[in-house]
């Protein structure tokens, strides 16, 4: 969608911490403890009910003539002004915000309900109307002189809008035809390989069966698997049948699953190419504005750091005494006997809360307005979509924060990561106009992964017992394996899928899985036995449909990382600096927004200073358990 940025923010559980000593920095902390909190959505924001949503609808389609009216008017100063700020452009654009923010949620509660599939279906049709009626933008604002547009847009009465619309300034920008960009409106709706990737995956395939050691019969859910590979009773060989059990279960439709992911890469570079690029790397990162250089060195840092990793991963082994062998699901196993409390959603919200209370009252004000607004879906429900996320288009309402709170202690990371993309949103909806309230996903993930690092810090100097320390010293470096370590391995993979592609091969389920094969065993690193049927792993990861996005995990740890150390280092002034950071949106570059909080993307110190929080991080790991690595051969 041409004009939309959407600020879908799915929770990948990334944690690191900086271990500093000195002062106190929690002892400031509010002592507000937040009650009766709303825990399931209410759209009445969006929509009072469906003959709401269907007039808005209708005249939402109406009001798209008025952008087809303004053709032949985007060659003055005046013209692209009146363009940007009529009111009637403008109501259109918050009818469509909201309605993308319905729909979206709607389908995340159930995505067969008759209803969202109507939701989802109109907005499809608005959309579609939507850019196409845009769809001159582009060419009629290119036939101007390079020269007169730089002139409009570096203008004060456009200024305020002059990084959205950088494109025009930009000498190397391709222009593309009005009749492509409506071919484009009219054929996005149609390449829906991702929707029918959910479908098989979310409805379609069926989970197998098996029997627990006492005999009992079960289905192998999602949340089945994970809560036996969490736990001490059951053992290395029940949790290897299961790991492969569901690799078995995969196998007769991963030549479905190869299909889908080559036609959503296909799909991604022939827009690349219609859109005058020369790679879906550069056409992804055009779009938020990043050097794929960048990419590139997070990848580099991964490997970096998986000789590190390794030595966390045989004081891992010694720990759970998997002599013989440690596989995958073994990542998951505790090392400490301490168990995570069974806990109230609202003691989690409170509990979090304490944990980044050291952002100040104007982050923990914005976070009580979002938090305790009927925003918030807390429950999982046998329809609703896994994980979590926050989602906010537009500035009409608070975010939308989905979770599946599971009452555990461990899910309070959870909460904190998905309310830091929600006030980063909110703020920046407060501070900025329509056009620069969307930041990226690139700096998004900073401010979800920062508060992580303050919670788990937080967590780890309340630490009642050596073993609860443990606990939360080991659930961050696993972590850090899933959100660096991981996100690097799926990185490359994806870059790998669309080299393939671009150089004209094809990705058959076998060439796949071996590739896969190839990265984990590089990731995972030496400690690890991966066999051959891990390879097929690929398939669950739904993010390889959203083009060239996971590094972005990566590069949030090592970035956040920088910015908390900073504040424990210095102080207000740093803090102050984070939250004109949060406010900015993205009224300018990643970079240049980063630089302000003293970190530069392109800089090696940036990533020189993350591998010594990583490292002390793993001796810390190391020095607490008590064991001696060097004596493991």
């Amino acid at each position: 969608m041409k004009k939309r940025v959407l600020s879908i923010f799915l929770a990948m559980g990334i944690i690191l911490t900086t271990l500093c000593s000195g002062t106190d920095v929690f002892a400031a902390e509010k002592d507000r403890e937040l009650k009766d909190l709303p825990t399931s959505w209410d759209f009445s924001d969006l929509f009072e009910d469906r003959d709401a949503f269907e007039a808005d609808i209708k005249h939402a389609q109406e009001l798209a003539t008025k952008v087809e009216e303004l053709k032949g008017t985007l060659n003055t100063k005046e013209g692209i002004l009146n363009y940007i700020e009529d009111p009637e452009i403008k109501e259109l654009n918050i009818i469509l915000n909201k309605a993308i923010l319905y729909g979206y949620c709607l389908n995340s509660l159930n995505s067969t309900d008759p209803w969202a599939l109507e939701v989802s279906a109109a907005v499809d049709g608005l959309i579609e109307k939507y850019d196409s009626a845009y769809a001159y933008e582009d060419s009629e604002i290119m036939e101007m002189p390079l020269e007169k547009r730089q002139e409009i847009f570096s203008s004060k009465e456009l200024a305020p809008y002059a990084y959205y619309y950088r494109k025009y300034c930009d000498p190397d920008h391709v222009l593309v035809s009005e009749d492509t960009e409506k071919a484009i409106a009219v054929l996005t709706p149609a390449l829906n390989s991702q929707d029918v990737r959910n479908i098989l995956e979310y409805v379609e395939r069926k989970n197998p069966t098996f029997k627990y050691p006492d005999g009992k019969e079960a289905e192998l859910t999602d949340q089945v698997y994970y809560g036996i590979i969490r736990r001490k009773e059951y053992d290395h060989e029940f949790r290897k049948g299961l790991y492969q059990l569901r690799a078995d279960s995969c196998q007769p439709y991963v030549n479905s699953y190869a299909a889908l992911l080559e036609s959503k890469v296909r799909e991604n570079w022939a827009l690349a190419q219609l859109r005058g690029f020369d790679s879906s790397l550069e056409a992804a990162l055009y779009e938020t504005d990043v050097d794929p250089k960048v990419y590139y060195r997070i990848i580099e840092f991964g490997e970096d750091i998986v000789p590190k990793i390794d030595e966390y991963n045989k004081a891992r082994k010694i720990l759970l005494g998997l002599e013989d062998e440690m596989m995958i699901f073994d990542s998951h196993q505790p090392v400490t006997d301490y168990v995570p409390r069974e806990i109230s959603y609202e003691e989690a919200v409170n509990t979090g809360r304490k944990g980044i209370s050291i952002w100040g009252d104007e982050y923990l004000e914005c976070f009580d307005k979002i938090i305790t607004s009927p925003h918030i879906d807390v429950y999982p429900s046998d329809t609703k979509e896994g994980g979590a996320y926050s989602f906010l288009v537009g500035n009409e309402t608070t975010p939308y924060v989905m979770y599946n709170f599971d009452d555990s202690e461990s899910y309070i990371s959870t909460i904190v990561h998905e309310m830091g993309h929600a006030v980063y949103s909110q703020l920046s909806s407060e501070n900025q106009n329509d056009k620069n309230n969307y930041p990226t996903i690139f700096t998004q993930e900073v401010a979800s992964t920062a508060n992580e690092i303050m919670f788990h810090k937080y967590m780890i100097e309340n630490a009642a017992t050596k073993d609860e320390k443990l606990y939360w010293l080991d659930a961050q470096i696993r972590l850090l394996n899933e959100s660096l370590i991981t996100q690097c391995w799926y990185a490359e993979f994806e870059d790998f899928c669309y080299k393939t592609v671009e150089d004209g091969g094809s990705l058959s389920a076998e060439v796949l899985s071996e590739k896969n094969l190839e990265l984990m065993k590089k990731y995972y690193g030496k400690e690890y036995t991966i066999p051959d049927y891990s390879g097929i792993k690929w398939m669950g990861i739904p993010h390889f449909y959203n083009n060239y996005y996971v590094y972005q995990y990566a590069t949030a740890i090592t970035y956040a990382a920088s910015i908390c150390e900073q504040v424990y280092e210095k102080g207000q002034e740093e803090k102050d600096a984070y939250l004109e950071f949060l406010k900015a949106g993205n009224s300018t570059d990643p970079v240049t927004l980063l630089k302000g909080v003293g970190v530069d993307p392109l800089d090696d110190d940036t990533y020189e200073t993350a591998e010594k929080l990583i490292s002390d991080l793993v001796d810390e790991f190391i020095e607490t358990s008590g064991v001696d690595i060097s004596e493991k051969k």
